[in-house]
């Protein structure tokens, strides 16, 4: 427990239950309702008895549709799928899965800071390759050299988060095939953390599904739906390594949340989630025109959240503490990297909270200028 280090995420989350009327722009969660379909179907589940466990990789029907739904997007369907308590309970099976004491596991900086404590939970060595652009404004990106050159034979994982929390940055097709590539040469496996796919406002979500065999993927319905509390996500892979985190299953998680696997298997083919996407692409819209340059924010390419960068010479203590004076929430940078030069903010809010952050944060540039 020593080796793990307390979220800063869920400590900006408490703190907001402390103020009056703060601005939060640090949830990591949709602003939207689900859609009322999804909830009478979960309603209608609950009062029919659906509240036992189902077998542990999840109802046979839900998990075929899953994998339907990744070879028709990718072009290759993953031998199996087992149904998880949310992404994160698929992420906790994998490491443990994987990882031994003394393995290697790359990992993005900046990247979502549960993966590195997963892996000091597993007493792994975290190597990082870096996303961070060689100049202000450019894009978020994977070096597929840099990559290269950190894997060795004690190399077991190499993560990617594609969209990206907390950049919003979405890999392309190239950076994809050089991370499967790296970790072909030493045997490694990639695991690839795509539970923001919805959201991509440019073009389509690559997958390192469509290029190696050596391929778990993680995905949910949390996000899109709006449903973060019902612990609903999936993983696909080989059934070898599948088999093996149902094993971990049965003797954690259990099984994912029963009424809601019901719910989705009703509901997901009469969801139009399109309206949803359209908006959150306009909020992303108005927060790169709004916000001030001083931030080099450009244009995320996914997820909802942006990762712009602090003024110059202002550390991340001094904007977080200048932000909560206006009451203003966002994630330091350096919760999610070894590097303090940005901060996350979430667009995932209503149009007049969004508003009120970006006036605040316009502010500060003019203050710290």
């Amino acid at each position: 427990m020593s080796r793990i280090e307390p979220s800063g995420i869920r400590r900006i989350f408490e703190l907001m239950t402390t103020m009056e009327g703060p601005i939060n722009l640090s949830i990591g969660q949709p602003h939207y309702d689900p859609p009322e379909l999804l909830v009478e179907a979960a309603c209608r589940a609950l009062r029919s008895g659906k509240n036992r466990y189902t077998v542990t990789q999840g109802l046979p029907e839900l998990n075929a549709r899953v994998l339907a739904q990744v070879a028709e997007r990718y072009g290759r369907r993953p031998e199996s799928c087992l149904l998880t308590a949310g992404v994160s309970g698929g992420l906790v099976l994998a490491f443990l899965a994987l990882l031994d004491p003394g393995s290697e596991i790359l990992l993005p900086d900046p990247g979502f800071m549960m993966y590195r404590n997963l892996a000091a939970v597993c007493g792994a060595k975290v190597r990082y390759y870096s996303l961070y652009p060689q100049r202000p404004g450019e894009r978020f990106a994977v070096d597929g050299n840099e990559l290269q050159a950190l894997v060795t034979e004690r190399t077991k994982i190499v993560l990617v988060n594609s969209p990206s929390n907390p950049t919003g940055g979405v890999l392309q097709a190239d950076e994809v095939r050089a991370v499967c590539k790296a970790a072909e040469r030493v045997g490694a496996w990639v695991l690839s953390d795509e539970i923001y796919d919805f959201f991509v406002y440019q073009g389509s979500c690559a997958s390192p599904v469509s290029h190696y065999d050596r391929v778990l993927q993680f995905g949910g319905f949390s996000k899109t739906y709006g449903v973060p509390g019902w612990r609903m996500g999936y993983a696909t892979g080989p059934a070898r390594l599948l088999e093996a985190m149902k094993t971990l299953q049965q003797f954690s998680f259990v099984c994912a949340p029963a009424p809601f696997q019901y719910a989705l298997l009703e509901a997901l083919p009469e969801l139009d989630m399109q309206p949803y996407l359209d908006d959150y692409r306009h909020k992303r819209d108005e927060l790169v025109r709004a916000l001030h340059p001083v931030y080099c924010l450009r244009p995320p390419e996914g997820t909802f959240y942006a990762f712009p960068q602090l003024p110059p010479g202002v550390s991340s203590d001094r904007f977080l503490e200048a932000a909560l004076a206006h009451k203003l929430l966002v994630v330091p940078g350096q919760a999610f990297s070894q590097r303090d030069t940005h901060f996350r903010l979430s667009f995932a809010a209503d149009d007049a909270t969004l508003l009120r952050g970006v006036t605040v944060l316009n502010e500060l540039a003019r203050q710290f200028a």
